[in-house]
């Protein structure tokens, strides 16, 4: 077990939307492809001999599982009204019908520093707003860490059992209220993630983490699926916080 083979775990756990006999001037199939882009989906048209069903979009799972079918005419509403979080980083909480209910719980795809900062943002302010349970984050490098010193002293203030992990590069690392990690190897000089286990409440768990592919350039993936996050949170656990206890 890695964060490496977190990722591929749950990249292998792609699923495929499916749309049944579009019309041969449609551009839905390429539309979707566009919308749906930072989710772990792939989507095909499929034309049928008999032509039917027609109208019909289907959700499968990797091994041919249906999870979902709906009128294709719903997912051309969807195009219209959009349900993104901004920055094209996933679907916010609102659910607007049976696809999306499956599809919310990850998003995987490559992001930039931006797109990092903001989703890590993101969690932190969730945990901050439960005031309880264990947050794990890892930077990178000690000096990542310490130009967010401001907001995890915030962070060290409240009832969260805060971990950090970083590749030391320069000044130590002491924030009152957090327990800091300072590990040199590969796996955290190259992985960037924030994991917070709700408290205990599966509602509030929530995950991201990505490795670094070029400078500044991040492919991985956002997750509220509770058992992905409990996954990332025990390895970290076994493999940093057990192991130097």
């Amino acid at each position: 077990m890695s964060l490496a083979a977190v990722i591929e775990y749950v990249k292998g756990n792609e699923k495929t939307l499916v749309v049944f006999n579009p019309p041969p001037d449609s551009t839905l199939v390429a539309d979707l492809r566009a919308y749906f882009r930072t989710q772990n989906v792939t989507v095909r048209g499929q034309q049928t001999a008999a032509g039917e069903p027609a109208g019909v979009t289907v959700l499968k799972t990797a091994d041919d599982e249906v999870l979902a079918s709906v009128p294709t005419a719903q997912l051309e509403e969807l195009l219209d009204g959009g349900a993104l979080r901004h920055d094209g980083v996933g679907i916010d909480d609102t659910e607007y019908h049976e696809i999306l209910s499956h599809l919310k719980e990850t998003t995987f795809t490559s992001y930039n520093k931006r797109q990092m900062v903001l989703i890590s943002h993101e969690i932190e302010d969730r945990a901050m707003r439960v005031n309880e349970g264990r947050l794990l984050t890892g930077f990178q490098y000690n000096s990542k860490l310490l130009d967010q010193r401001t907001l995890y002293e915030r962070l060290g203030t409240t009832n969260l059992d805060i971990h950090t992990f970083a590749v030391p590069d320069g000044p130590t690392v002491e924030i009152n209220g957090i327990t800091h990690h300072p590990e040199d190897n590969e796996e955290i000089r190259r992985s960037w993630f924030v994991v917070f286990d709700g408290g205990g409440q599966n509602r509030y768990k929530t995950a991201l983490l990505a490795t670094e592919q070029a400078p500044n350039r991040f492919y991985g993936f956002w997750s509220d699926d509770p058992g992905i996050v409990d996954r990332i949170g025990e390895y970290l656990d076994r493999a940093y916080v057990q192991a130097k206890a």
